[in-house]
């Protein structure tokens, strides 16, 4: 792409377009999921600046916020895959080729990815304490996070390890916004 009499490096756009993927779905995990209160802490903020100003305005909801914060977690998601897959030069029949063989680690594997979840799951794990908020944002990232960490188990099980570090990212991000979305505890006393 020439830009002022300049050739930019073709690796260059993949980078720019993972970097924005990242931040439009980060914001969006914000406003769509309501992370830490961030958007009722905004809508306060709003309602505050037109007290003080002297203005009176209907109050407003979080629903738009969410509606675009959706827009920005599908966007950014999209961008960041395909920005990753054009940095990382990822070629579709690569993703499922064995790369090497683990040994006797094979076997043991999915039992760390079991105990690994029953951890979360544990009486007083993030999971568990998800799962009892009732809300069917934060059952899902937490169904979606069990999914993950057996995909990723299964991955590096089958030796699919270029597929393995696509599925970690996915499993870092649930478990960012799971852990997110949780509600505060108190002060223990």
């Amino acid at each position: 792409m020439p830009l002022a009499g300049r050739t930019t490096d073709p690796g260059s756009e993949h980078l720019f377009m993972l970097c924005w993927g990242v931040a439009a779905f980060t914001i969006g995990c914000f406003l769509a999921f309501n992370l830490r209160g961030v958007v009722d802490r905004f809508v306060g903020f709003l309602a505050a600046q037109q007290a003080q100003s002297g203005r009176t305005a209907p109050p407003r909801g979080t629903s738009a916020f969410r509606v675009v914060g959706t827009v920005f977690v599908l966007m950014g998601g999209g961008l960041a895959v395909l920005g990753a897959a054009g940095v990382f030069s990822v070629d579709a029949g690569s993703l499922f080729t064995r790369n090497r063989d683990l040994g006797a680690l094979t076997l043991l594997l999915p039992f760390l990815g079991l105990l690994a979840l029953a951890g979360f799951w544990h009486r007083r794990g993030p999971l568990r304490a998800a799962w009892a908020t009732g809300r069917a944002v934060l059952r899902f990232a937490a169904a979606l996070y069990c999914l993950a960490v057996l995909a990723l188990a299964a991955c590096l099980t089958l030796g699919l390890f270029t597929l393995g570090a696509f599925v970690l990212a996915l499993t870092v991000v649930t478990a960012a916004i799971t852990l997110l979305s949780l509600p505060r505890r108190g002060p223990a006393t």
